[in-house]
């Protein structure tokens, strides 16, 4: 028996060493956080290059760098010549000009939009209604299918860009993508425009259930928004306000939950958001109606940042979730009330997603 002890002493030290470093790999996990696959994606500081820009290729650049930005989203304008037409026809200056800036910007990732220039840009995208709409998405494949081929190398392509009279065209839409596979091997994207519920209003969450199931968003790899959501009436409310009214606007008394919903439609196709088009302008009731240009006529150089930084700061840390935002809008060729006020370029231009 006594010479047995030994051996019963080692086999206790050994239970104890693997009980210690049982702990201690715990205690590790615990201070690290639970491992995560590597999903591929990386969060994307991007900018929307004016439609507006006739060519000055430095002035995205400047602004590019000013910002911090890693990503440009270029315009190729699309010459439609009336809301109602059929007729698609891509603009020669405005395809040299993204030639041009494709060739002076290797270090930037660049996506590429195809502009609907709707009457020489006297009527924005939303409007766009072709009275024939088989016709109008042959004509649009066929610049779309040509755009992808000198664009080949670039990190993303829209297939549109808040086209809301015709979202609900899936089939042809899925066609499209099936088109554009082929000869484009990035990221394909699509945004839809920002979207109104209101627990008062039945219809209108009848709507955003049918805007969520259509497939069209599984069609693709990036689910971009405009993100003109109107989120507090409040003239000039705090970054505090404007982060509690994603969860709750105040506009109309709507109460609607944006946040929850664009979460809700990254989880029902699996696809990472992307808001395509992210600011508002530097007016009191900026963040009321960001669509509008002229929401007031009282500067307010605060407003964006908050706004920037409701949004940004309350979505996921995981870019497969949340893949990152595309100011709107860059490289203007005139002042703008969406040009960013010195505070809230400085917070772009500082920030950094928060690491998962």
């Amino acid at each position: 028996m006594a010479a047995a002890m030994p051996h019963r002493c080692t086999l206790l030290s050994l239970r104890l060493f693997a009980q210690l470093l049982a702990c201690s790999v715990a205690v590790v996990l615990l201070i690290a956080g639970p491992a995560q696959a590597d999903t591929g994606w990386q969060f994307v500081k991007s900018g929307n290059v004016s439609a507006w820009n006739r060519g000055d290729v430095a002035k995205v650049l400047h602004d590019a760098q000013r910002l911090g930005l890693d990503t440009i989203t270029v315009p190729v304008r699309l010459a439609i010549p009336s809301a109602h037409s059929a007729e698609v026809t891509v603009d020669p200056a405005s395809l040299a000009f993204a030639q041009q800036l494709q060739a002076a910007a290797p270090g930037y990732r660049l996506i590429l939009e195809p502009y609907p220039w709707i009457a020489g840009g006297n009527v924005p995208e939303t409007d766009l209604a072709p009275t024939d709409p088989q016709a109008w998405f042959a004509a649009y494949q066929r610049a779309l299918v040509g755009l992808a081929k000198p664009f080949h190398g670039v990190w993303g392509f829209y297939i549109a860009s808040n086209l809301v009279h015709l979202e609900q065209h899936t089939p042809q839409w899925l066609a499209l993508v099936q088109a554009l596979r082929p000869v484009y091997p990035g990221k394909l994207l699509y945004r839809t425009q920002w979207w109104v519920t209101a627990a008062w209003e039945p219809s209108l969450q009848a709507a955003w259930q049918k805007k969520l199931e259509n497939p069209l968003f599984g069609a693709v790899d990036i689910i971009a928004i405009a993100a003109y959501f109107e989120l507090a009436d409040q003239a000039a409310p705090t970054a505090a306000d404007v982060k509690a009214a994603l969860q709750s606007t105040t506009v109309y008394g709507r109460k609607q939950n944006v946040l929850a919903e664009i979460l809700q439609l990254q989880k029902r196709w699996n696809k990472p958001i992307f808001l395509g088009e992210l600011s508002c302008p530097a007016v009191d009731f900026g963040a009321q109606t960001p669509w509008d240009p002229a929401a007031s006529d009282k500067p307010n150089l605060q407003i964006q940042k908050h706004l920037l930084a409701a949004y940004l700061e309350s979505m996921p840390h995981d870019p497969s979730k949340f893949l990152g935002f595309s100011l709107f809008t860059i490289a203007h060729p005139s002042p703008s009330p969406y040009d960013l006020a010195p505070a809230a370029a400085e917070y772009v231009r500082q920030f950094q997603p928060p690491p998962r």
